[in-house]
């Protein structure tokens, strides 16, 4: 049998400061939470344990602190915002019948220790889960210690069992108390002994054992005596550091391992508490139901019925239903294309149509897919392109459920049909029953889906409600909605790539690079793996002696700010830069893009509509839109993506989108005048934030003026704007004092803007798209600073989005009305590119331009420019 035991607090700090600060409706901080919910997830799907218990600090003095009153002295308090979800996480544990253990005047290692002990004596395996190493000490054949670390949202983990650990330190487990006796511990204000760093400590205790030994034989130790004279002053302060140190296995509490069996959660208090945090992606993951009585609440029938279309005469009636009633909900996997389930009502009856079973299958799906029939659906972009796959026209699409979700909260991680029916209507999709012991894959997943498609009736009432309240649904009938099409259109079209090019220059990369290794190694003398942080940090601090910085245990770290700092150093440096750039060029473009290469030669790139927070749309499978711009290889790149024969390319291109509405929102009177009067508004910056005529202004001028007018859409500091323009920070905050002196229009906004999103919880565009920042009410200055800086930039970079878009619907139907036989293929950031017959190309680049400059009107000119070319290098 085997039990994990987790260290509560441990792993709930690192998950709060590893993971972007998350939040439920009413601004509660919830990231602590979701992090340490996903790495239990992570870690009872590697260790499949038996039994499961979590252990918890108090706030309140230990035994330790009563020995030593400096005992953690140092340690701040914690975080208002990880206190504050402290009590939600045991709330969570308990519905999820967990058992949390907490004891006051011991610590939770202490908890652990006695458990572990305990454990061993039952004969279990014993497995601890933290993210400190004191635990270390606890290692034994039986009990293991698997050790955390979380960055950015990402989770590493390292199992230390005895050999594991006698490979790192050299010694066994037990001996890390006499280690940290020895060179003391900052963190908990363990003092150790005077003049013994870790370097030191390590040697003593692989050489000579406990602190005991040490002790009692150390006139005889071959030491120095400097170091002899440290020890000795020492002896008292080590003695105290040990006691500290130690993890007691005897805490009086009662413990036993069968108490924290693994046992089902309890889904409506599980279900309530994910609801209220909107944990969407876990009410979906652990297949939590909506609790009766609050569906019986609403009046929802959960008993579905289902029915399966075999005959002809089932068919023309399901269609003519269909074609009479207001709208029905069709659900299915885009993928398989073979089983379809439709939902007239919401009186629970669930019409199954399956290919290999229904009679006219094809001839009834098409008809359903018909403009006649008006239809709920999730992800409607994805079922229009996987119709045009099978060439099935489908018109008549009037909801989406995801879309309406996204908009009504965009920054929520999944938008699955079983977390927001959860969410906005009290009813979530079973995930099947067991029958007889095991669960029935045909009835769990006809079951499923006939949920499901139950749910997309009850949603689209309760979202087109909460649309209509929040004043989204303006934005959600003309904007998002007819941009599905487009988008499927545009993904199942592609753009075509020459793939004798890419390879081509998949080669001419290889042999840089192979080049740059020769070159690296003739610098550094030797040959070595050039991938490895290991060796290549050898190389350069302890074979070339570069200065180093400070080394952990896993070696140096040569990461590109380590790199830029010694930058001229030593002409290794700028060869290991370039060799890591060509590496991943290759491995990114030159090969990840000869791989999705389709038929025809096209690669038909995925736009995901419910992924930013801004309303822009982000590319996958691959991401066009991440092609370097500036750098010359991303010119080259750009030659790859060609015209079909016969066609060219017709690229158009925002002129500087953002700056225009800035003026436009801010309504700054000096960048008005620079847009309304054609000015180049970076020249026009530079000459009032450096007070000189226009004539006057130096390309040097320009460039830092432009930093400054696109860094201060984003709330840039002086210290960022210092490394952005080659100056110093004071200068730099010189630059920005005067910008804002000067454009007294945009100072006013971006405390009025602030002010605004402080008050109402949000800000948005100009086109009623909202953004909740929950992250202005933190204590914290840096999440606190976050929220401003997006309540500065949203408006902006959003707005930008949805003029975007509506330029992306009017130019696709301008195509359409006027029987071209152009093609809109690619958006990316402000720019888009149409495919057309070489005749088109002039009607083309005006109809593009006309589109995209009347997409909005404002109280400056929006300007589109247009470039025609074989390849989207020419066209760019």
């Amino acid at each position: 049998m085997k039990l994990l035991a987790i260290d509560g607090n441990s792993i709930v700090n690192r998950a709060f400061f590893g993971i972007r600060h998350l939040s439920a409706s009413d601004g509660t901080p919830t990231n602590a939470i979701y992090g340490f919910l996903a790495i239990l997830q992570k870690l009872i799907a590697e260790e499949k344990p038996d039994a499961l218990c979590v252990t918890f600090d108090l706030p309140a003095p230990t035994f330790r602190h009563e020995k030593y009153k400096e005992y953690k002295a140092h340690r701040k308090g914690m975080p208002e915002e990880l206190a504050v979800q402290l009590p939600i996480l045991k709330e969570v544990l308990d519905a999820m019948n967990i058992v949390s253990y907490e004891l006051a005047g011991w610590e939770a290692d202490d908890l652990l220790g006695t458990l572990s002990k305990v454990c061993e004596k039952d004969g279990w395996e014993c497995i601890i889960v933290t993210g400190d190493k004191d635990t270390l000490q606890l290692v034994t054949d039986k009990t293991s210690v698997k050790h955390i670390k979380t960055k950015g949202g990402q989770t590493e983990t390292n199992k230390y069992t005895p050999a594991v650990f006698m490979e790192e330190y050299g010694f066994e487990p037990e001996l890390i108390v006499d280690l940290k006796a020895l060179m003391g511990d900052s963190s908990d204000n363990i003092p150790g002994v005077a003049g013994v760093g870790e370097k030191t400590a390590m040697e003593l205790v692989r050489n000579y054992g406990r602190i005991t030994e040490i002790y009692r034989n150390l006139d005889e130790l071959d030491i120095k005596d400097n170091l002899r004279s440290k020890l000795s002053a020492g002896k008292e302060n080590a003695e105290l550091s040990y006691d500290l140190a130690e993890i007691r296995t005897n805490a009086p509490f009662d413990f036993n391992p069968n108490d924290s069996i693994c046992t089902e959660a309890d889904n409506d208090k599980l279900y309530e508490l994910f609801k209220r945090l909107r944990f969407v992606s876990f009410i979906d993951k652990y297949k939590l139901r909506a609790p009766n009585s609050a569906v019986a609440s609403t009046n929802i029938n959960p008993d579905i019925e289902i029915i399966d279309v075999i005959s002809p005469e089932q068919c023309n009636l399901l269609i003519n239903d269909a074609r009479n009633i207001e709208c029905i909900a069709i659900n299915f996997d885009v993928e398989f294309f073979d089983n379809f389930a439709v939902s007239l009502d919401d009186k629970g009856k669930i019409f199954i149509i399956q290919r290999g079973v229904t009679v006219d299958f094809d001839k009834v799906i098409k008809q359903l897919f018909s403009s006649e029939v008006k239809k709920i659906g999730h992800n409607i972009k994805d079922i229009i392109r996987a119709c045009l796959e099978r060439k099935i026209n489908t018109e008549g699409w009037i909801f989406d459920t995801a879309l309406a979700a996204y908009l009504i909260s965009p920054t929520d991680n999944s938008y699955a049909i079983a977390g927001i029916s959860g969410i906005y209507c009290d009813y979530t999709p079973n995930a099947g029953d067991e029958e007889n012991g095991q669960i029935s894959m045909l009835t769990d997943s006809r079951k499923q889906l006939a949920e499901e498609t139950f749910a997309l009736i009850l949603l689209k009432t309760a979202l087109d409600n909460k649309l209509k309240e929040m004043e989204l649904d303006k934005l959600f009938n003309e904007i998002e909605m007819p941009l599905c099409r487009v988008l499927a259109e545009m993904e199942y079209d592609g753009f075509l790539v020459d793939r004798d090019a890419l390879e081509k220059f998949g080669a001419l990369l290889t042999k840089r690079i192979s080049g740059l290794e020769e070159e690296i190694y003739d610098n550094a003398h030797e040959k070595f793996n050039i991938n490895s942080p290991k060796q290549l940090g050898i190389i350069l601090f302890e074979k070339l002696l570069l200065p180093a910085p400070k080394k952990t245990k896993t070696g140096y770290s040569t990461n590109i700010e380590v790199l830029d700092s010694l930058a001229g150093k030593h002409p290794i440096i700028e060869l290991i830069k370039e060799y890591r750039e060509l590496s991943k060029l290759k491995s990114t473009y030159a090969d990840g893009l000869i791989k999705v290469i389709g038929k025809g030669g096209r690669i038909h790139t995925h736009f995901q509509m419910t992924v930013t927070a801004t309303g822009r749309l982000s590319s996958t499978e691959p991401n066009l839109q991440n092609i370097p711009v500036r750098k010359e290889i991303g010119g080259e790149l750009r030659k790859m993506f060609v015209a079909g024969e016969g066609n060219v390319l017709v690229d158009a291109d925002y002129s500087q989108i953002e700056l225009r509405l800035l003026a436009h929102i801010a309504n700054d009177p000096v960048m008005l005048s620079a847009f309304e009067n054609g000015e180049d508004i970076h020249t026009v910056t530079a000459s009032q934030v450096f007070d000189v005529p226009l004539a006057e202004v130096t390309s040097l001028h320009r460039f830092r003026a432009k930093a400054v007018n696109f860094g201060i859409v984003y709330g840039i500091s002086a210290f960022s704007l210092a490394n952005d323009t080659g100056v110093t920070p004071k200068e730099a905050k010189a630059y920005i004092e005067s910008y804002l002196a000067k454009y007294s229009g945009v100072r006013e906004y971006m405390t009025e803007i602030v002010k605004s999103a402080k008050e109402l919880g949000y800000v948005s565009t100009l086109f009623g798209r909202r953004r909740y920042l929950p992250e202005l009410k933190s204590h914290n200055f840096n999440t606190r600073s976050f929220g401003e800086r997006v309540a500065l930039n949203m408006p902006i970079q959003g707005t930008a989005a949805d003029i975007m878009k509506i330029a992306m619907n009017n130019v696709w139907k301008r195509l359409r009305s006027e029987g071209l036989k152009a093609k809109l293929i690619l958006q990316v950031h402000d720019e888009l590119i149409v495919e057309c017959p070489e005749s088109e190309a002039v009607t083309v680049s005006t109809l593009l331009r006309e589109e995209m400059e009347n997409a909005a009107k404002l109280s400056v000119p929006l300007v589109a420019e247009t470039r025609a070319g074989k390849s989207w290098f020419d066209a760019k």
